[in-house]
């Protein structure tokens, strides 16, 4: 029926020109999500890599260490081709710390494994003097003259999960210390004055999920003692008792918790925290 509103040789011209076929949307190709692990030597930061890279979890992941010595991954798993089986990737940062002097690296490391389209996942082992927002901020900072064909790294992959592994069985004498870094880390810079209670709060304030790790070497009491207080500096996080870093994998990859307006947020606060200290 035509639109007795308009002008009859008009519909009737509407009609027998059909509308040109839409546009179709290019597929934007995902962003590669990406869990960053922190937390102190000791901790068992490191167990829970090795798990991840032997695990068959079914889950193409690529992970992103400091030293694959420290690894220290049994040859023979290499040999029976196990990295094949479940498809993981480790790549070896070779700058040292993963914050300041790495950043650059980092960026390269990540926006070469999105580019690859290969992973499922992509898992970063900050070294145990790092803070979690030093290396969320390399995703968010601009890059000079388009490097890497990109203008930041957050154009090719996300932040998915900022996960802290915390020593129960030591925190008591780590949160209560003022102690600087350089007495517990090697490769301290001189200029970082932060002491071990200081890095050890920014670990956890900042994290999205917590393992409080060792859970068989310390009493119920003690471990609702730092669940207290862990829970007081970060009521946001989910917090997880672990013996041996075993968790399931679920809980740290692909969970969607970070959220950057609440890390800038609490980032805002620690600066604040910075200048009265």
């Amino acid at each position: 029926r035509n639109n007795p509103s308009l002008p009859a040789c008009f519909a009737q011209f509407a009609m027998s020109c059909p509308l040109p076929p839409a546009k179709r949307q290019k597929k934007s190709t995902p962003k590669l999500p990406v869990t960053v692990l922190s937390g102190f030597l000791g901790s068992g930061k490191t167990t829970l890599l090795k798990k991840i890279l032997t695990e068959a979890h079914g889950k193409k992941i690529a992970v992103v260490v400091n030293d694959m010595a420290e690894i220290n991954i049994d040859a023979n798993l290499v040999q029976k081709g196990h990295f094949k089986q479940v498809e993981e990737k480790l790549v070896e940062m070779t700058n040292g710390c993963i914050c300041c002097t790495l950043r650059e690296d980092l960026i390269k490391e990540v926006a070469d494994l999105a580019k690859q389209q290969q992973f499922d996942h992509v898992v970063i082992e900050s070294t145990g003097i790092s803070e979690p927002m030093q290396v969320a901020e390399a995703f968010s900072v601009d890059l000079e003259e388009d490097k890497y064909g990109l203008s930041r790294l957050s154009d090719v992959a996300e932040l998915d999960t900022l996960v802290t592994v915390v020593d129960t069985q030591n925190f008591n004498n780590f949160i209560k210390s003022k102690d600087d870094l350089s007495t517990v880390f090697k490769d301290v810079p001189k200029e970082d004055e932060r002491s071990i209670s200081h890095l050890l709060v920014d670990q956890i304030e900042c994290a999205n999920v917590i393992l409080l790790n060792k859970k068989d070497q310390v009493s119920k009491e003690k471990m609702a003692e730092v669940e207290s207080i862990v829970k007081h500096l970060n009521s946001d996080a989910k917090l997880y008792q672990t013996t041996y870093s075993v968790v399931p994998i679920e809980k740290i990859i692909g969970t969607g918790l970070y959220d950057e307006e609440k890390v800038k947020v609490k980032s805002h606060i620690q600066m604040n925290k910075s200048a009265l200290l």
